[in-house]
């Protein structure tokens, strides 16, 4: 069985990449605690403090469901970027090649340490601390098919 696609990785696909792993580690729910935490502290001090506090509260509240994706964004963008745009990724029972321009690297399916599903996008993690994001877009209809295949190969799995 062979999957041939045209690889292309959007800002948003890696900010829903960190964002997920960010809320499922402890700094998630610190981020959760402090946010509910300046809501209250908003609430609680609103009338009596100045203008320029209320700011400082805004600001706070804003930090983690706000101010954070917009930081995670523009870094992702500069990601993406640099990341050449005729990128085309072959996935085969040897192995995954990605081909951009004239260069071309392989990676063996033994070498594939997991292969998770996020919001439609399948995340594939080696064992070399390479990975690949196969957003919907990347994949047309071929994800559950896809999935399974590498989902043999790979040592864990896990659905997001």
């Amino acid at each position: 069985m062979e999957f041939s696609f045209r690889y292309r990785v959007r800002p948003g696909n890696l900010v829903i990449l960190a964002l997920v792993n960010v809320y499922r580690s402890m700094a998630g729910v610190v981020n959760i605690v402090f946010t509910v935490s300046m809501v209250l502290l908003a609430y609680r001090f609103w009338p009596e403090v100045n203008p320029g506090l209320r700011i400082l509260m805004l600001l706070g509240i804003a930090l983690f469901p706000a101010l954070q994706p917009l930081v995670i964004w523009l870094r992702s963008k500069g990601i993406v970027s640099k990341m050449p745009a005729d990128m085309e990724m072959k996935i085969d029972a040897g192995g995954i090649t990605v081909t951009a321009g004239e260069k071309s690297s392989r990676v063996s399916l033994a070498e594939l340490k997991s292969v998770t599903r996020i919001r439609g996008m399948l995340i594939l993690y080696t064992r070399t601390k390479q990975g690949f994001i196969l957003n919907r877009e990347t994949l047309n209809g071929k994800e559950r098919e896809l999935y399974a295949f590498l989902a043999k190969r790979a040592g864990k799995t896990r659905r997001g």
